[in-house]
């Protein structure tokens, strides 16, 4: 019996299923991009901590750690 024909079967069941898990996935991330109640990042400029201010060492919230986030 000749089973030549499975691995293309296999290498496109693969990336059907890469496919549909990206769109799916896209879906989700523009849904959550347009909900204005979605909770913003950490790393975002206007999240909770300010943007990456707080990753540098000469930074307000290297001398204080409870200090209110930097906007640019």
């Amino acid at each position: 019996m000749d089973f030549a024909w499975i691995i293309p079967f296999l290498f496109m069941f693969t990336l059907l299923c890469g496919v549909v898990f990206a769109m799916v996935s896209k879906k989700r991330v523009e849904d959550r991009r347009h909900d204005p109640n979605a909770p913003k990042s950490t790393l975002a400029k206007d999240g909770p901590q300010g943007g990456v201010a707080f990753l540098r060492k000469d930074g307000p919230t290297a001398r204080k750690p409870d200090a209110e986030p930097v906007l640019e």
